[in-house]
């Protein structure tokens, strides 16, 4: 059972392996042939070489799993051919999902939404096939992931396309519009209906979609173990008390489920409940023991086997977690009481939130939140959704004449006062003062509690409660400790393009934030906002209530532009800048949003602090006084700010250029030195003083830099860099987070997408 989890985990970790598909697969195959030439002698050594081939295999799994991705490395132009099976309208154009002929893979097409295609058309095309975009930061939507999740790994937006008309649609096509018809027909608000029978949720609302988010029943929404299991259930009653052996029944069973995942176009939950079903009653008709946790793990090797790709796939994961922590703890939570209503209430309601708490840690790192009302909200729902997912069924199949369709208005009418009821409690539970790690480690006692819990047998009661409770204890002693031993100070570099944006957390969780970039290209019609599109999104991700304070290095687009977008989304306690006016709309924007919102501002100077908590100081360094008549004014009154915490210091200077640097690095005033330094102005050639570097003395640096025409950063100063063996990063291709533990250690993490 253990070994579907690592399974999952083992095929991600794959997927990011530095070592080529062709190396993993011949350190799979030596060490196969040495555990199969161990087994044959009896050597002792089979015993560690089989969890070796186990784990070579798995990760060669991963591997393969993204092996297409790796076909658009280079972008490919030509002419391509291939047949749709998949059509997603969207805003302002609509994705075609193609199965290429040649190589033979499967890729995104963006054409207009003039053109007419249908699944089993071909498609002739002629452009270019990349990799899709990667998030350029946290909380921003990656194209790459999303279209990962769906095996597909190329895009493409054609200049030259060509549609044959496949000649007739498809039995499946003819099918899924029948269903359409006869539901649209007899139901008053199809919608919902739709979206529960057939997975359409093209009519579905957007407010009752974010009701439904936020009373946290949006699960019910897509086709699902649940939804499998009713129609499971309403297929087993009429076959049940047929003259037909038991096999006969079994097959029909199955064989009807299947074609309702087909017809539905389900994802990986609706997958799982059909292989647990045929594994179940395949067991049950050969009288075998049918342990839930064991088929849950055999379904979980059987689809990620067949499609690797789903390791990836949010859905999957959330429907094996809820699913499996259902299993762990079903034989702890077996009530019994006199009423059967109140039993039924109180298991499903208990039900409902050990689901919950199992998807803990995985709808917090997605989504930043987690309904708190989301297991009362299932279990008062989920008889309406019953209803509604079975009258929709019999109605789509022609009986909607026989007034079935009258329920389900009259259902809807009950779901709309349920909404209305319980939106006002709609609470969410978001991190804030309790990291995602300290979640992770919670949840894994609640996994551990279930596995020891289950087992009586095994392990006595008393023992068992008394290693919980001394891990809880444990935990609960830590969880108290001051924030300043649980989590570090985080300096994260965003990705805003040719700009800078710096996020500032500190263990008590304060928020800073130095500059904002600005337009993404802003020597180029068409711009946009890195603000609204990159830091915004990343704010929220982080789940970011308040900045306390925003801090503008200088007034040039690429740092202000940004700020914008934050003032006008965020609540802030104050604005620091140097007080150095530019003549742009930008500025004078910047100007009105700090009047209008009432927001604190203040200019500072050289000697300034601000106290941030935790023993966490910013100090200006420069400028002492505005110097207006340097060349470039505005680069060269940047603010150079330096934050200390306990005996690591950090060294944010801006766009400050040569003559400054020149300058400060010979001040004896001012105490220049700092482990981590972030590179003067994009790390340009025009920035570049070899005795500034040597006054600083850095361990670590990044250089804030996007695609651009300026040959940033230049070769020069990576040079100067690469000499002083300093360890530097690059935003180019994604932010850059440096944590500073205790102050007094400080490294380089991985930003988790």
């Amino acid at each position: 059972m253990l070994l579907f989890p690592c399974l999952a985990l083992g095929i991600r970790l794959g997927s990011q392996s530095l070592l080529s598909p062709g190396l993993f697969g011949a350190l799979f195959c030596l060490a196969a042939a040495l555990w199969l030439a161990a087994a044959y002698r009896g050597w002792a050594a089979q015993a560690w070489l089989f969890p070796c081939v186990l784990c070579l295999g798995v990760l060669l799994l991963g591997q393969l799993a993204v092996l297409p991705e790796q076909l658009w490395e280079e972008p490919q132009e030509g002419s391509f051919r291939g047949r749709v099976y998949a059509v997603q309208p969207l805003s302002f154009d609509q994705r075609i999902l193609v199965c290429l002929q040649s190589p033979a893979a499967r890729v995104a097409v963006h054409l207009s939404l003039d053109v007419p295609v249908q699944v089993g058309d071909e498609l002739f095309f002629r452009g270019t096939i990349a990799q899709p975009s990667p998030a350029p930061n946290p909380g921003v939507f990656c194209y790459r992931d999303y279209l990962r999740r769906q095996g597909v790994f190329g895009v493409s937006y054609p200049e030259e396309v060509e549609v044959v008309r496949r000649a007739k649609p498809g039995l499946w096509a003819r099918a899924r519009e029948l269903l359409r018809r006869n539901l649209t027909a007899h139901v008053r608000d199809p919608g919902l209906v739709l979206a529960l029978v057939l997975g359409e949720r093209e009519q579905l609302g957007t407010e009752r979609k974010e009701t439904w988010r936020l009373l946290g029943i949006g699960h019910l929404l897509a086709i699902s173990g649940m939804h499998v299991g009713y129609v499971a259930f309403g297929f087993t009653l009429l076959v049940q008390r047929l003259p037909w052996r038991l096999w006969v029944k079994y097959l029909v069973v199955q064989t009807g489920l299947l074609l309702y995942i087909l017809l539905s176009g389900s994802g990986a939950s609706a997958w799982r409940a059909l292989v647990v079903s045929a594994l179940g009653g395949y067991a049950g008709l050969r009288g075998l023991r049918r342990d839930g946790l064991h088929l849950w793990a055999a379904a979980g090797w059987i689809l990620l086997l067949n499609r690797p790709s789903w390791a990836f796939d949010l859905g999957f994961i959330l429907s094996f977690a809820a699913s499996g922590g259902i299993l762990l703890w079903s034989p702890t939570l077996n009530i019994r009481w006199r009423s059967r209503v109140l039993t039924y209430l109180a298991q499903g309601l208990l039900f409902s939130l050990i689901a919950q708490l199992s998807l803990a840690p995985f709808l917090l790192a997605s989504f930043g939140e987690m309904a708190l009302l989301g297991p009362l909200a299932t279990l008062l729902f989920l008889p309406c959704v019953a209803v509604l997912l079975g009258g929709g069924l019999l109605t789509a199949v022609g009986l909607g004449p026989l007034g079935i369709g009258r329920l389900l208005n009259l259902v809807m009418q009950v779901v709309g006062a349920l909404e209305r009821l319980l939106l006002p409690f709609a609470w969410q539970w978001r991190l804030g003062s309790v990291s995602l790690r300290e979640v992770v480690v919670w949840w894994a006692l609640f996994v551990y509690a279930g596995w020891r819990l289950r087992l009586p047998r095994l392990t006595a009661p008393r023992r068992t409660a008394g290693r919980l409770l001394s891990i809880f204890v444990v935990l609960v002693f830590v969880s108290s400790l001051p924030p300043a031993v649980r989590r570090p100070l985080e300096v994260t570099a965003l990705n805003v393009g040719q700009g800078d944006s710096y996020y500032l957390r500190t263990p008590s969780g304060r928020s800073v934030l130095i500059d904002g970039g600005g337009d993404l290209v802003p020597w180029q019609p068409g711009r946009r906002d890195a603000g609204r599109e990159r830091v915004v999104p990343y704010l929220r991700h982080r789940q970011v209530q308040r900045l306390d304070y925003v801090i503008l290095s200088h007034a040039h687009d690429d740092h202000l532009a940004g700020l914008l977008a934050v003032l006008e989304e965020f609540p802030v306690g104050m604005v620091l800048d140097s007080g150095l006016e530019q003549a742009s709309p930008t500025y004078e924007r910047f100007l009105e949003l700090i009047a209008e919102k009432g927001i604190p501002y203040r200019t500072v100077r050289a000697g300034d602090r601000v106290l941030l908590g935790d023993g966490v100081t910013l100090t200006v360094l420069y400028p002492q006084e505005l110097r207006p008549h340097l060349p470039s004014p505005q680069n060269n009154n940047s603010l150079l700010l330096r934050v200390d915490y306990g005996g690591v210091g950090l060294l944010f200077t801006g766009d400050l250029e040569a003559p400054v640097l020149y300058d400060l690095a010979h001040d004896p005033r001012i105490d220049l030195r700092a482990q981590w330094l972030k590179v003067p102005h994009h790390g340009s050639r025009g920035s570049l003083v070899e005795e500034f570097y040597a006054a600083v003395d850095p361990l670590w640096a990044v250089i804030s830099v996007g695609p651009n025409p300026f040959g940033h950063p230049h070769q020069e100063v990576l040079d100067v860099l690469n000499r002083r063996q300093v360890i530097w990063r690059t935003t180019s291709k994604g932010p850059q987070t440096f944590e500073v533990w205790w102050g007094i250690w400080g490294r380089f993490r991985r930003t988790p997408s």
